[in-house]
């Protein structure tokens, strides 16, 4: 099989464990970009703190952002697709987070969800998470107010409180927004994030390479979390870095050297060029 697009997650996969971009990868999916593959970049991550590392690699197909709510064009840093919580849901929703004293914010759909806000008085504990996770992007209001479908809320906090927080969600909003799962391999913090439902990775990439005229026979795709599951099942060869969370590797076709071992870099080589 001729593959024709890559789409790769950034954060335990396209970078190292220091996040870091190693020379071998970078140079590995130029090859591939001159070779003619379309690389996809597919992410949790807000364009702002991921449009960098697509100029660095010279990467112009669309991305994947906010877990596959938002579609944007790298070069205009415009959304071409970009889904978004109802504001009646997501005010619900924020109401019963200040009910539960849960570290949260919510991703506006302002600027392709660049603009975040995170209720004052909150994340003082632990470790100042919000600045770990978001830096500057952050705006402190007294009063979080829904006029807008935003693009998702991510809560963050201590698995005591989390954890039992996952649960309720799942069973009380599963037909309404997807909640996805993340650091629970931590022993120090947990998260959630809330999302339109039917919103993933698999589908931001399906709808890239609809437009490209690309088949998922035609695909690669590579992750290493269990938010790049319905991406790696959509494609026809879909990978797991050696890194990655259990459940991915069980359903992967091909498991790739870690993040730390230039694993996109290995795959590519072999496979692409």
């Amino acid at each position: 099989m001729k593959y024709k697009l890559l789409a790769i997650d950034i954060d335990g996969t396209l970078l190292n464990s220091s996040s870091q971009l190693t020379p071998n990868t970078a140079a590995a999916v130029q090859k591939a970009q001159e070779r003619g593959i379309k690389v996809v970049l597919a992410t949790g991550r807000r364009l702002g703190n991921s449009l960098a590392l697509a100029k660095e690699l010279n990467v112009r197909e669309l991305m994947v952002v906010h877990n596959g709510v938002v579609v944007v064009d790298p070069v205009t840093c415009q959304p071409v697709i970009q889904s978004g919580i109802c504001p009646v849901l997501a005010g619900e929703l924020v109401d019963k987070l200040n009910a539960w004293s849960v570290n949260y914010v919510v991703y506006t759909g302002e600027s392709a969800g660049e603009k975040v806000l995170a209720p004052s008085g909150r994340w003082q504990e632990p470790d100042n998470l919000l600045a770990y996770f978001l830096g500057e992007a952050a705006e402190f209001v007294d009063e979080i107010e829904i006029s807008s479908p935003p693009v998702r809320l991510a809560i963050i906090d201590q698995p005591a409180k989390v954890d039992p927080l996952y649960t309720t969600l799942k069973r009380d909003y599963a037909q309404q927004v997807s909640a996805l799962l993340f650091g629970a391999e931590r022993d120090d913090w947990r998260g959630i994030e809330l999302l339109p439902a039917h919103c993933s990775k698999g589908a931001g990439v399906a709808l890239v390479a609809d437009r490209l005229g690309i088949s998922p026979a035609e695909s690669v795709a590579i992750g290493d979390n269990i938010n790049d599951l319905e991406m790696i099942l959509w494609a026809g060869l879909g990978i797991a870095m050696q890194n990655g969370s259990p459940l991915l590797k069980e359903q992967a076709k091909m498991i790739a050297p870690s993040n730390d071992e230039d694993g996109v870099a290995r795959i590519i080589e072999e496979l692409l060029l």
